[in-house]
């Protein structure tokens, strides 16, 4: 289950891994790594708390390869699919 070999980003990431940033989140967007990888892993250096994220813009939908790893999860680090830099934070707020 390979990713293909040039990712098309979704078109809100760019902001919303800025909007993180600004939070003072770190952020690793591996979404044109090759192999099985959600959009981007975000840490809270206050909290330690981690995220893998799955970013969809409106309307977007998990493709079979994003909902098989998800099923899988190997990583035991919490999945979330967001729209917005306001989901992740939310998310944050629940680890």
């Amino acid at each position: 289950m390979k990713r293909p070999r040039h990712p098309k980003p979704d078109a809100n990431q760019s902001d919303v891994i800025r909007d993180l940033r600004k939070c003072g989140l770190v952020v690793h967007d591996v979404s044109s790594l090759s192999g099985d990888h959600l959009d981007f892993w975000v840490g809270d250096p206050a909290s330690y708390s981690w995220l893998q994220v799955e970013l969809k813009a409106e309307g977007g939908r998990l493709t079979p390869r994003e909902r098989a790893y998800i099923a899988q999860n190997i990583t035991r680090v919490p999945i979330l699919i967001a729209r917005t830099a306001e989901d992740v934070l939310e998310a944050l707020k629940r680890i």
